[in-house]
Order: C-alpha cells, then sequence, then structure tokens
C-alpha cells in the first residue's frame, strides 16, 4: 500500500473543509427555514474550527 504524503493529505482535506464551510453558510443563508438554516450554520462553524485545526497543524509543518 503506498505512503499517503502528510502535508498533501491535509492541504486536501483543508479545501474540502473550507468548501464544506461556504456551502453550508450559502444553504443557511438560503434556506427557508429557520430551524435548518441553524442547523446549517452550526455545520459551517464546526467545519471552519476543523479548518483552524489543519491550517494550524500544516503551519506547523512548514
Amino acid at each position: 500500500m503506498e505512503t499517503l504524503d502528510l502535508k498533501t493529505a491535509l492541504r486536501t482535506t483543508l479545501t474540502q473543509k473550507q468548501e464544506l464551510v461556504r456551502d453550508y453558510q450559502s444553504f443557511a443563508d438560503r434556506i427557508g427555514d429557520q430551524e435548518v438554516a441553524k442547523m446549517f450554520k452550526h455545520f459551517a462553524e464546526a467545519e471552519a474550527l476543523h479548518s483552524t485545526q489543519i491550517k494550524e497543524k500544516l503551519d506547523g509543518l512548514a
């Protein structure tokens, strides 16, 4: 089995998390149901936290 490069994995995951933040924020802003909008905002916040953690890890490896 091929070894996965740590920085590549973190960069790829960071990009995915950042895209999810944008998507969830957009959904929250555009959805008519306030309960679902709140749920999407919560998801966006969680993904933003993950993004920050990944970025910090990447910065520590540089």
